[in-house]
């Protein structure tokens, strides 16, 4: 077995359980986190727009809590949430809903040396 044919392999798997930890934390995590910032103005806009119950409507309701618990800084420095509202989330929790997103970006990564790796070696598709 050649090491592109296991790096793929490994590549796919672990894209599968990125993607399997994404769903998980939108469909088990994400109401709880947004009960956290039930008094924030700019949540409540989102889930108000998006608020059905579609996949999509909770990728983009995740993402904008995903943008807040990331780069906490900029959020506070425009006043669009506090210092209490950001304190009140269980570090547990800030892991769940960080942590795919990061792998995710990670698989990306992954991704691109896989098409170099194909592309140099001239690995054909079949």
């Amino acid at each position: 077995m050649s090491p592109f044919l296991v790096y793929t392999i490994v590549w796919l798997a672990g894209s599968g359980v990125v993607l399997g930890l994404i769903v998980f934390a939108e469909y088990a995590k994400l109401d709880e986190l947004e009960s956290y910032f039930s008094e924030n103005e700019k949540v409540r806009l989102h889930k108000r727009f998006w608020k059905r119950n579609r996949m999509i409507d909770r990728y983009h309701r995740m993402s904008l809590m995903v943008d807040i618990l990331s780069g906490p800084k900029a959020y506070l420095k425009a006043s669009l949430v506090t210092e209490a509202e950001l304190a009140s989330v269980p570090l547990t929790l800030r892991r769940w809903a960080l942590w795919p997103y990061r792998l995710a970006s990670i698989c990306i990564i992954q991704m691109v040396v896989w098409e170099v790796w194909r592309r140099w070696c001239d690995i054909p598709i079949p």
